[in-house]
């Protein structure tokens, strides 16, 4: 008696290792092939609009250069625009592939 109560154990232990083995592989294949998708996608979507805003970015700060200051505070704007584009991407990478909505021209706000 007890040795069909172990053996039904050990096969149910068998049977629950083997089946998270084969989903750990598929979970794993699939997620590295939709993150490299995602990368990909990301790169496609957000790379002109990086470009265009670091080119915006230096012409403004080489036309403000009269002064140390000026210099200082152009760094300052320069790195925090870097800041914003590159949390504006995280939000943009990490929303849900549904709920994407189209992209606004690059510094709308500042265009007025």
């Amino acid at each position: 008696m007890t040795e069909i109560f172990i053996t039904i154990i050990a096969t149910a232990l068998l049977s629950s290792l083997i089946t998270l083995s084969v989903g750990y592989f598929v979970f794993r294949k699939h997620y590295e092939k939709s993150l490299s998708n995602s990368i990909e996608r990301f790169k496609k979507e957000v790379g002109d609009e990086i470009e265009i805003r670091v080119k915006k970015g230096v012409v403004e700060g080489v036309k403000s250069i009269p002064s140390r200051d000026m210099i200082k505070d152009t760094t300052m704007n320069l790195a925090k625009t870097g800041l914003d584009i590159f949390g504006d991407s995280l939000k943009m990478a990490t929303r849900p592939r549904g709920s994407r909505r189209p992209m606004t021209p690059p510094l709308d706000a500042d265009d007025d």
